[in-house]
Formats: structure tokens, C-alpha cells, sequence
């Protein structure tokens, strides 16, 4: 697969009160389209800021990111994100928020179909008069991730969606997100400092280390979907990837 998202030699600052603190240092991977990669690691490696500079929401000190060999250096809609917190509008319904980042785009009665359609896609169809407050945390997630792909981003850039979630939706939610990926095709970055998640997720997981934040492995994940939690060489990727968070 050619490259199709490019991340050279990124490095980042952050301006203290004592300082400049490196938080990102030399970040180097490709992205395939259409691929599925999960940003493993600990708190505070960077992995959120990163997708941020990928989004074109943080700056970068030095390196560059390049979208089918173009340089991105700003936000843009070929770019979608899905933060762990869902921020719906509390005063639009569900299929409002859905549509607020293409209203200028579409006149009333087609956005009303697309943001119809997309919550038919995430399962949330007969929730598309409701209120925010009148979901349930993986509702409303489902919702964010509706509103993510009205804009029909070519890219998917997802920080921690599912970590607020309690188990069982957090597995379900898993579960929906990898048959929407089969069916879009879209390119997702996915961040996590879940080794499970990363592991029934990925294609490939980028192992992050703090201080600075930087790639430590990157590490093809072998596993076709559904994947076994059970299965013996699951588990033995696992203790590879919890071997890799130790120094």
C-alpha cells in the first residue's frame, strides 16, 4: 500500500514557567489509506498532542506532515476528530448536531437526510429528535462519531473515544466502530493507552515512551478480524506490547 499520510521528523514544544518542555521529539511513520493504526502509551507521551498536530489544531516545531505527498499545516475538513468527551451542542437534537459542521453546504431537506443516514450507520436512527441529555454516554459518542463523518473526511483521527465508557459499552462500541471501518474504508488513527484495545483495533500499534514523547516499537498486529482475546499468540503480542511500555 503507497503512503498515503506521512508524519516526518515532528517535534513539539511547550512553553512553562520554567521553560520550554520537549513533548514530542524526530516523530517519523507513514499511514496507508484506508489503514486502521492505533497511538499506544502511557499519559503524558504525547499521543493526544500529536493527533492534534495531525489535525492541524497544535503547530510543530520542526518536522511536517504530508497528505498524499501535500504539506498540511492547518485544520481541514478531509480531517475529522472524535474527542473522549462526545461535546454535543446541548440546545440541537441529535441530527442537528449531526449536520452543524455541513449546514452551509446542503440546503434543510438534504442535510436532514445525510445526518438520517449516518445516524442509521452508528445505530441511533430513533434518537435523531432527542436531546443530547437524554442519551447515554455511548449514545452520544455514537452521535459524535455521526457528526465526525458528515463531513466524509478522508481521515479519521480518534483520541480515546471509548475510555469513559463502562466495559460493556466500551466493547460494544469497538465492535461497531471496526464494521463502520470495513465499510467506509476510512483511515483512522486511533489513540489508547489500552493494550487491549490497541491489540483488537489495530493493524498496526505505535508504541509511545514519555519524556519526551517519542516511538519506541511499531509493531504489525497479525490478527484477522474478529480477533480472539484467548487466543495463545494474542496473548503472547500482549505481554510484547506490556513488555514495551517498561523503560
Amino acid at each position: 500500500m503507497a503512503n498515503f499520510l506521512e508524519i516526518e521528523t515532528i517535534t513539539k514544544y511547550f512553553n512553562i514557567a520554567n521553560g520550554p518542555v520537549k513533548a514530542l521529539e524526530n516523530i517519523n511513520f507513514e499511514v496507508a489509506s484506508g489503514e486502521l493504526i492505533c497511538l499506544l502509551g502511557p499519559s503524558e507521551c504525547g499521543k493526544t498532542t500529536l493527533l492534534r498536530i495531525i489535525a492541524g489544531l497544535e503547530k510543530q516545531e520542526s518536522g511536517q506532515i504530508l497528505l498524499n505527498g501535500q504539506a498540511i499545516d492547518a485544520s481541514g475538513p478531509e480531517r475529522g476528530m472524535i474527542f473522549q468527551e462526545p461535546r454535543l451542542f446541548p440546545w440541537l437534537t441529535v441530527e442537528e448536531n449531526v449536520g452543524f459542521g455541513i449546514k452551509g453546504r446542503y440546503g434543510k431537506k438534504l442535510l436532514q437526510t445525510i445526518g438520517q443516514e449516518l445516524l442509521e450507520i452508528v445505530g441511533l436512527s430513533e434518537f435523531a429528535k432527542a436531546w443530547p441529555s437524554q442519551l447515554s454516554g455511548g449514545m452520544a459518542q455514537r452521535a459524535a462519531i455521526a457528526r465526525a463523518l458528515a463531513a466524509d473526511p478522508l481521515i479519521l483521527l480518534l483520541d480515546e473515544p471509548f475510555a469513559a465508557l463502562d466495559a460493556q459499552t466500551r466493547t460494544k462500541l469497538q465492535t461497531d466502530f471496526l464494521s463502520l471501518w470495513q465499510s467506509t474504508h476510512k483511515t483512522c488513527i486511533h489513540v489508547t493507552h489500552d493494550i487491549d484495545e490497541a491489540l483488537i483495533l489495530g493493524q498496526r500499534i505505535i508504541v509511545m515512551h514519555p519524556s519526551p514523547g517519542r516511538i519506541k516499537k511499531i509493531i504489525p498486529n497479525p490478527f484477522p478480524y474478529p480477533r480472539c482475546p484467548d487466543d495463545p499468540d494474542f496473548i503472547t503480542l500482549k505481554k510484547e506490547l506490556r513488555d514495551s511500555f517498561l523503560p
